[in-house]
């Protein structure tokens, strides 16, 4: 199934800010697995947010997801063997949309890496009051 995507949207964060392309790969939210990541803005969980896993801001797309209404992405085909890390790169797929203000990139560039999922199956990335800004106004 092909996810719509609306680039005008286009939320990365990491190490450094990339351009994320098309890589061909399908999301999987179906079926609930034991390893995910929860998604929270200012301790409310967001739904339907594109959430992509890379082992480099310019890498490809090692696997990924999409929240549902509790803001969880369920992954089910994570590489093995897994990278010391996984850089985060999110895209909200609701009308109107939302994204990351380039200050914050800066400051929790850190923060929006995830470990290993064979170490923490059930991860959690908060994202702080102030931190995104809406997109409906923008024509």
């Amino acid at each position: 199934m092909a996810v719509t995507k609306h680039y005008g949207a286009l939320l990365l964060a990491g190490a450094a800010v990339a351009v994320i392309g098309c890589d061909g790969t399908s999301s999987k939210t179906a079926a609930k697995s034991t390893t995910f990541v929860t998604l929270a803005y200012d301790g409310t969980p967001l739904a339907n947010v594109q959430v992509r896993l890379k082992q480099s801001a310019d890498g490809i797309t090692l696997d990924q997801s999409v929240t549902n209404e509790h803001g969880v992405a369920h992954f089910h085909a994570l590489p093995s063997p897994e990278p010391e890390s996984y850089v985060v790169a999110m895209e909200s797929i609701s009308d109107g949309g939302w994204m990351l203000k380039a200050s914050v990139v800066d400051k929790f560039c850190d923060s929006l890496r995830l470990k290993p999922f064979s170490e923490t199956p059930q991860q959690t990335i908060e994202l702080p009051r102030r931190a995104v800004h809406s997109l409906s106004s923008i024509h």
